[in-house]
């Protein structure tokens, strides 16, 4: 079983270096020495596949790997700005309900204002307040002595 191993790697390498000898003195010569018009079509055909395989590649790596990861960022941005309008939309209703608690608590103070004991107080002074003729004549009766 060696034997017969050690065969087939032996006729193997002498067929690799004899091979290797012959295209390399082809390639210095500038043409092929046998087999010319096989090795010819089996080069077009070599090519062919190759070329196939080629345009096989840059398909997929175009249409299918190249469209996945752009799918997968225009996935990842949609729910980044999903993520976003959440938090927009949440810090607008704060702001909102900020707003609007402001407006209360401005009424509340000026109804407050307007309804102080104080600016009662001085409301009811006005509206009894005596006038300028009626002021210089308690003060002459004061002064008089009367009462």
């Amino acid at each position: 079983m060696i034997t017969s191993a050690a065969i087939a790697f032996a006729t193997s390498s002498l067929l690799f270096i004899v091979l290797l000898i012959s295209v390399h003195k082809e390639r210095r010569r500038g043409r092929r020495f046998f087999a010319t018009k096989f090795r010819d079509s089996l080069d077009r055909v070599i090519n062919k596949v190759g070329d196939w395989i080629v345009n096989s590649w840059n398909h997929f790596v175009k249409y299918i790997v190249q469209l996945h990861w752009y799918y997968s960022i225009h996935s990842l941005l949609r729910t980044l700005l999903r993520v976003i309008v959440t938090f927009y939309t949440y810090f607008e209703n704060v702001f909102e309900r900020n707003r609007s608690r402001t407006k209360q608590l401005r009424a509340e103070k000026r109804q407050l204002s307007e309804l102080n004991h104080l600016r009662q107080m001085t409301d009811h002074k006005e509206d009894t307040a005596l006038t300028p003729a009626q002021k210089r004549k308690l003060k002459h009766k004061k002064l008089e002595g009367k009462h």
